[in-house]
């Protein structure tokens, strides 16, 4: 049953709807007075298509544009108050993982992490919303609910009856999509690495706009690649019309294109996830004293363009001896003969006017690195091919055909854990993305963490080449919905499901004989620990002095006290962290004893001494320990003269 519209004709509405059909480009969007988003039309562009003279408008420019951006970039450089605040009984580990799983707003957790872990992250993974016409969760000012979206555009009333015929929400408009995602990807850009990557998962919807807001925010030469992933090969058969899809991408960035290598990984593990991708091995496996090696091509250049003209310093006569392995070159005009050596000549050059191909190596090269050459002398004809001694290396293809959401599926089940989550990632897609892109002791982010198969990717990529690779997990606290088998099985948020996950898989590991690190840091976002004492001269009165000499919020505890001055002073919130006991008093040891903190009321003069000892570069302590501005000052004099490198701050 449809509730009735009970409103006139919307004759506006109507009008933008004819010419959006016939003229798509010519209908933007704007904010309108009350600030929501809304259709309208781009007088300029809509009268150049009634004019064969090109029309006066605004100045034009080549850029992504929308509703919110300046607002975006605004927020995305706006400082953050907020804290960490550890969570050790959901964690695994605590006190000697490096891996941090984050519960809260990823925005202001990427603000957090800025300084600690700024050019530290090799590899970005993130699945954010697709934006289909959910809601969004995240708690910008941009990004509004659908309800309050429909209020503030006009299409609802109070009562949340419909005003106009078809609705405009976030599924349409990509202007709170992009804003979301423009801060996002803005801050994350100063945690990568120089040769840093990110891949990002999105269908047909937005992949447009996010090409180009990546190549805006990365620079149009740092976009990397578009892989194509093949999630359903069976086609979605629910769709409005056109083809039954089957596909969605995975756009590839980085912070310094030029400095990323080619996507390497196993041609074995390759051709076991996506046999229709990767055939069976095509080149002979041959041995020598280096090892084996297979050879592929000859070690002349194929391209034409590279001869005696534009490259003449490449170009020249191999001779080879068969009997003793030594190698010479000579000039091309060169006619002198060896004994018992075979001459190669460069291969011939088929273009008019042109001789020769040039060589790909140089003669150095080739005096130096010969025995990296294969030289094949059948016939009395001297060929030379280069071995790759990577015999099992193959590089990435940039479509993906194996690894489906059925597979994904199948990764929970295995975990038993399966149908929480509708279209989670596989595994083995995400392990293969960080087999490419990362080393053994590299560092991987994902601020859309899910159903945390990025986790349980890292791990098992660890456990595949014996790596020592850390990973980052941050996931907002949604809810889980009423009704859900989520909830069913006593889930009360996805963050919950996560850390879940990642303590099923690393026990899966290590039962499998796996000692590498499976532990996880569970953190979670908080309004900062120091408490607010900014007050008007107005309200304060005589009796509330006292409540306002506390620094610290009353329901925060030393390890809340240490995480939020970790990041404060740029130290990893993945550090290790070693509780001691001296006399009776808790000392947290961090990083080998670059931080020593004690949070104690009252701090003795023997144990400022106990804690010099270390020579740390932080000495950290709670404000109120410090009874007079005397005692504060001698405390700071005594550990100077200990340790005259050790900065002291208070909390």
């Amino acid at each position: 049953m449809s509730r009735l519209n009970l409103t006139s004709f919307d004759a506006l509405s109507d009008n933008l709807d004819y010419l959006a059909e016939r003229f798509p480009h010519a209908v933007t969007e704007v904010r309108s007075a009350d600030g929501a988003a809304t259709r309208a039309v781009d007088w300029d562009v809509l009268r150049q298509e009634f004019s064969g003279q090109l029309v006066e408008g605004t100045q034009e420019r080549y850029r992504l544009d929308w509703p919110g951006k300046r607002e975006a970039l605004l927020l995305s450089n706006s400082p953050t108050a907020r804290s960490l605040r550890p969570i050790r009984a959901e964690s695994v580990d605590f006190d000697t993982t490096r891996n941090l799983y984050i519960e809260g707003d990823n925005l202001d957790t990427l603000k957090l992490l800025q300084e600690p872990l700024l050019g530290q992250v090799k590899m970005i993974y993130i699945d954010p919303p697709y934006n289909t016409g959910n809601d969004f969760l995240y708690a910008d000012d941009f990004a509004d609910s659908r309800d309050d979206y429909l209020k503030q555009s006009g299409q609802v009333d109070e009562a949340g009856a419909r005003l106009v015929a078809t609705s405009e929400t976030g599924g349409r408009f990509h202007s709170a999509w992009l804003s979301m995602m423009y801060a996002r990807l803005k801050v994350a850009r100063s945690l990568l690495t120089e040769d840093g990557v990110g891949f990002v998962s999105i269908d047909g919807n937005e992949v447009a706009q996010l090409k180009m807001l990546l190549s805006e925010l990365y620079g149009p030469n740092n976009f990397v690649a578009t892989i194509t992933w093949v999630s359903n090969l069976k086609g979605r058969q629910i769709s409005d019309g056109g083809p039954a899809g089957t596909h969605e991408y995975i756009l590839c960035f980085a912070r310094d294109a030029q400095a990323v290598n080619q996507f390497r990984g196993s041609g074995a593990a390759f051709r076991k996830l996506m046999p229709d991708v990767y055939k069976g091995a095509a080149y002979a496996l041959k041995e020598d004293a280096k090892g084996p090696y297979v050879t592929k091509n000859e070690l002349y250049n194929t391209n034409s363009k590279f001869n005696e003209r534009t490259a003449p310093t490449m170009v020249f006569r191999i001779h080879y001896n068969s009997d003793s392995g030594e190698v010479r070159v000579s000039d091309l005009d060169d006619e002198t003969t060896y004994p018992g050596f075979i001459t190669a000549m460069p291969h011939p050059n088929s273009r008019p006017g042109l001789n020769w191909h040039a060589w790909r190596w140089s003669r150095a090269k080739i005096l130096a690195d010969h025995e990296d050459l294969e030289f094949d002398t059948t016939n009395g004809r001297l060929r030379i091919r280069t071995k790759i001694r990577d015999v099992d290396g193959m590089t990435m293809k940039d479509i993906v055909i194996g690894p489906s959401t059925m597979t994904g599926q199948a990764d929970l089940e295995a975990l038993g854990m399966g149908r929480l989550f509708d279209t989670p990632k596989p595994v083995g897609l995400l392990e293969t993305l960080i087999s490419v892109a990362t080393g053994p002791d590299d560092l991987v982010l994902d601020f859309f963490a899910g159903s945390c198969a990025t986790a349980e990717a890292v791990l098992r990529q660890n456990a595949a080449d014996g790596g020592q690779r850390r990973f980052i997990m941050v996931q907002l606290d949604e809810p889980c919905g009423a009704g859900t088998p989520a909830a069913a099985e006593g889930f009360s948020t996805i963050a919950a499901i996560g850390r879940e996950r990642v303590r099923r898989a690393g026990s899966a590991l290590k039962a499998k004989g796996f000692t590498g690190d499976i532990g996880f840091r569970a953190l979670r976002l908080d309004s900062s620990t120091r408490a607010d004492v900014r007050r008007t001269p107005d309200e304060v009165t005589q009796e509330s002095l006292l409540e306002l000499q506390a620094t610290v919020k009353p329901d925060r505890t030393d390890d809340d006290l240490l995480f939020d001055a970790l990041l404060d002073l740029g130290v990893d919130p993945a550090s290790p962290v070693v509780e001691l006991n001296v006399d009776g008093t808790v000392i947290f040891d961090v990083a080998d004893g670059a931080v020593i903190a004690c949070f104690a009321r009252k701090v003795s003069q023997e144990m400022l001494r106990s804690i010099a000892g270390p020579q740390p570069l932080h000495a950290l302590f709670r404000d109120a320990a410090f009874e007079t501005d005397a005692a504060r000052i001698n405390a700071e004099q005594l550990l100077k003269q200990l340790s005259p490198n050790t900065t002291i701050a208070t909390m």
